[in-house]
């Protein structure tokens, strides 16, 4: 595909030279150019499906891509390891189930390379579904390529909103949406008493973390909340404590750190230690995969800080982000033989995985051939517990879009991650109707 454009771009240089050439090199020139377009006829280059043939061997009946290399490849190859550990955990499966094949393929990031990777893969004539990837417009342009060709595919990662409505027949999305999580913080603030009137956001200067940022400022002027500090993190000693002296001058009731999980991380344990950071300090990073296509923002998140809020939709108390245990109510030593997540984007992978085989064996069950149209009625209508919580899609006006909520939530000595807000009302705790509202200080 690359040398396909670098043609194009040749091309167009030539065609510019002609413009400050002598009429006699003019016509040299598109005597060259002629003959290495007919010698292009005689020796055809291959397609952009024919160069990627050779991936195709194997003829997948589940296909999972992702940025494997290129400027996403940590981003890419940690999601990969949470859909292996699925795809290798012991389930209740007929014996049909247990035996379908799957691959992985590189997108590279590039979302005509995932174009045509859909197209090769419903040339097949064997994949049942395939599922990926992290990156928003790669993520758009494949599920498009999808509904043209009517192929099953499961959107893992990206969070934009525009991504799956209601007219979306062949794509899902397991991931939930940017505006869910703004929701869900709107409800934290609404639930504080005393009111929250001064807040606080920090972020670095990758793309995705100034964006986010920007999401917040929004949030923040529709409450009619003060915006006490807006400030840049810069990966320097200086910058760092100008921005804890800033904290402690201003005195916000509410911090947000739309840095990544290290910045956010190095600026909690020193102002912890100092004791300078506001009551209710949320980190927003390590928590879904990059808001956009940015490089800087595709490394493995690093476990929370102890104590430190943070959002996920890996949200069962009983489950350790450092660790990667989960309570399976099997012996510990038979429990850590096995492969689990170890963060939040492998238990994407992890819980895709699991989704795509409970579908597919549901399909079977009910004694149905695996055909795109009865593959698509599974997974509308078969709720599907995973290590990312129940997963759903179907609802009013929801389209096909998992309604996982989000989640406040803190990590403990242990690693165990406890949620915060919201809360069950029998629990006792904010709802996100926020029925029982909390002081700053129960928060924490």
């Amino acid at each position: 595909m690359n040398r396909a454009v670098n043609r194009g771009k040749s091309a167009t240089s030539t065609n510019e030279a002609f413009m400050h050439k002598s009429p006699q090199t003019t016509r040299t020139l598109r005597s060259l150019l002629a003959f290495f377009l007919l010698l292009g006829m005689a020796f055809p280059q291959p397609a952009p499906a024919e160069e990627n043939a050779d991936l195709l061997k194997i003829k997948p009946q589940i296909a999972v891509i992702l940025p494997l290399s290129g400027p996403f490849a940590d981003l890419g190859q940690n999601l990969k390891l949470g859909f292996e550990r699925g795809f290798a955990q012991d389930r209740e499966l007929k014996p049909e189930a247990r035996q379908f094949t799957t691959d992985f393929f590189d997108s590279e990031g590039n979302p005509e390379t995932a174009r045509a990777l859909i197209e090769m893969l419903h040339s097949s004539g064997e994949t049942l579904i395939a599922a990926g990837t992290p990156l928003h417009t790669t993520a758009w342009t494949a599920s498009q390529a999808c509904e043209k060709s009517g192929l099953p595919y499961l959107i893992v990662g990206a969070d934009q909103d525009n991504l799956i409505n209601e007219k979306n027949v062949f794509s899902f999305r397991l991931t939930p949406t940017r505006a869910a999580k703004e929701t869900m913080l709107a409800q934290f603030i609404d639930a504080q008493i005393p009111p929250i009137q001064s807040l606080a956001i920090i972020y670095d200067e990758s793309s995705c973390s100034i964006h986010q940022a920007r999401r917040l400022r929004k949030l923040c002027a529709s409450k009619n909340i003060d915006l006490a500090l807006w400030e840049v993190y810069r990966d320097n000693d200086s910058n760092f404590y100008d921005l804890l002296n800033l904290i402690k001058e201003r005195q916000p009731q509410m911090l947000f750190l739309a840095t990544s999980s290290a910045h956010g991380d190095k600026l909690w344990q020193q102002g912890e230690r100092l004791q300078l950071l506001p009551a209710i300090t949320i980190a927003m990073s390590g928590t879904s995969l990059p808001g956009s296509n940015n490089p800087a923002a595709a490394n493995p998140p690093v476990a929370p800080e102890p104590q430190l809020l943070h959002l996920t939709t890996w949200h069962l108390p009983t489950e350790q982000l450092t660790t990667g245990h989960l309570s399976t109510g099997l012996p510990a030593a038979d429990q850590e033989k096995l492969p689990l997540p170890e963060n939040d984007i492998q238990a994407q992978g992890f819980a895709a995985a699991e989704l795509i085989l409970a579908a597919l064996n549901e399909t079977l069950n009910r004694s149905l051939g695996l055909t795109s149209t009865e593959i698509i009625k599974t997974l509308e209508s078969h709720p599907v517990t995973t290590v990312y919580g129940q997963v759903i899609f179907s609802g009013p006006g929801r389209g096909h879009q998992n309604s996982q909520p989000w989640f406040l939530c803190r990590t403990d000595e242990t690693g165990t991650d406890q949620i915060v807000f919201p809360r069950a009302p029998d629990s006792g705790e904010a709802t996100p109707e926020g029925e029982k509202k909390r002081s700053p200080a129960e928060a924490q």
